[in-house]
């Protein structure tokens, strides 16, 4: 059964939150839209582990990093949510 991108970058949030709790990871994140170098490592590390290869890893690791990067910036979006007017 192959794992899906959600699935994996749930993996992903779960693995780097320890890290990510001794740092302003958020901030870094939201800036520059993209992981770190170290999370792009974790996101690669886990989707490798699911079984992905070759173009099919390429891929999903782009799924994976973009679903990271946008429940990231999901998280640290502080704003006030405006109803309709």
């Amino acid at each position: 059964m192959t794992t899906t991108a959600r699935a994996l970058a749930d993996q992903v949030l779960e693995a780097r939150q320890s890290a990510w709790a001794k740092s302003d990871y958020a901030t870094a994140i939201v800036q520059t839209e993209q992981l770190t170098p170290e999370d792009a490592k974790v996101v690669r590390r886990v989707v490798a582990d699911a079984g992905y290869q070759g173009e099919e890893m390429e891929q999903m690791v782009k799924q994976v990093s973009d679903l990271v990067v946008g429940t990231v910036e999901a998280l640290a979006d502080d704003m006030p949510a405006t109803g309709g007017d």
